[in-house]
């Protein structure tokens, strides 16, 4: 069990707690990203049908899982959701700075990153500003992640909801691929297979879907 501070909220514990559990669930997602014909992923974009599925407990606990393992990976999980920033929040820090400063400046997010455990960073989404969302859907953010992948090994990008992501050629296109959470009590079936087909049907990199809240 890795040692968090007392401020750190009770579902980032669990997700940490969960992703670092040699056998836990995180661990064969982990595994299976790592496994793919096509290679290794090294950036995903992490969505779901709608809010509340549990994207950022997904990110934290897969972050936490390819962080934990014998290789010693580096993750960085980018905050991408403007319209529910949390995870700033689940750690009590401020977000006075983060993902938005780095596409503006050509800076690597990391630069305004907070490790949470060995080599697991988390960076907030920075000042949401008239012109951010413009800039999280621009090729801004793709040269921000091309950045902070010259300093982490894998880049989790906790995005909003899909019907944002296929909105955004950029977040649905130019990333290694995309993750969907499903919640297995509050996502209607009808809300996961539309999601599915609509992802599908345009083309998107669809990794997998992750059932989330079934335990």
């Amino acid at each position: 069990m890795v040692e968090l501070g007392p401020k750190v909220s009770a579902e980032a514990a669990w997700a940490l707690d969960r992703g670092f559990a040699p056998d836990g669930p995180f661990g064969e997602l982990a595994e299976n990203l790592l496994s793919l014909p096509r290679g290794p992923v090294g950036s995903v974009v992490v969505t779901s049908p709608e809010p509340g599925a549990g994207r950022t407990s997904v990110c934290l606990g897969l972050g936490a899982a390819l962080a934990g393992g014998e290789a010693g990976r580096r993750v960085a999980i980018l905050d991408c959701n403007l319209d529910r920033p949390c995870l700033h929040r689940l750690f009590d820090k401020p977000n006075f700075t983060g993902v938005t400063n780095a596409i503006g400046n050509g800076r690597s997010p990391g630069a305004y990153g907070f490790e949470v455990a060995p080599g697991l960073l988390v960076v907030p989404t920075g000042p949401v500003l008239p012109d951010a969302e413009a800039r999280m859907k621009s090729d801004g953010l793709v040269g921000a992640v091309r950045a902070m992948r010259e300093e982490a090994d894998v880049v989790l990008l906790d995005g909003p909801v899909a019907g944002e992501v296929l909105d955004s050629p950029v977040l649905s296109g130019s990333f290694d691929g995309v993750l969907l959470v499903i919640h297995a009590t509050r996502t209607p079936k009808s809300d996961a297979r539309e999601a599915t087909d609509d992802l599908l049907d345009a083309g998107v990199n669809l990794l997998g879907v992750v059932l989330n809240g079934s335990v």
